[in-house]
């Protein structure tokens, strides 16, 4: 989670628990988290706590969802048509942004 979406959340740095984790990211370079938080996250009808590593950076991203947690939840990622499907008592779908991308 960038910090920005902390901020936009309305959590504040003094929540986070410590971390000592360091990610890497596409350009090979080293981010060291700031914290971590235990967040509920509500997609669709599926409710779930997650943990989320807070990094201060610029992303074009406001969460990062990992495979295994897709996996347990059955959820398939469509990225072309920017939408998520999963089975609860039927098939749901959940679409994302239309546009998601800006000219720079």
């Amino acid at each position: 989670m960038p910090k920005s979406t902390m901020n936009n959340l309305g959590i504040i740095v003094e929540e986070l628990s410590k971390s000592q984790m360091m990610i890497q990211g596409f350009n090979l370079e080293g981010q060291r988290v700031i914290g971590m938080i235990l967040i509920e996250l509500t997609i669709g009808d599926l409710s779930t706590s997650l943990i989320f590593h807070v990094i201060d950076t610029m992303t074009s991203y406001r969460l990062l969802l990992r495979r295994p947690w897709l996996h347990e939840h059955g959820i398939v990622v469509f990225t072309l048509h920017q939408c998520l499907k999963y089975y609860r008592d039927g098939e749901k779908k959940i679409n994302g942004d239309v546009k998601p991308f800006t000219k720079a």
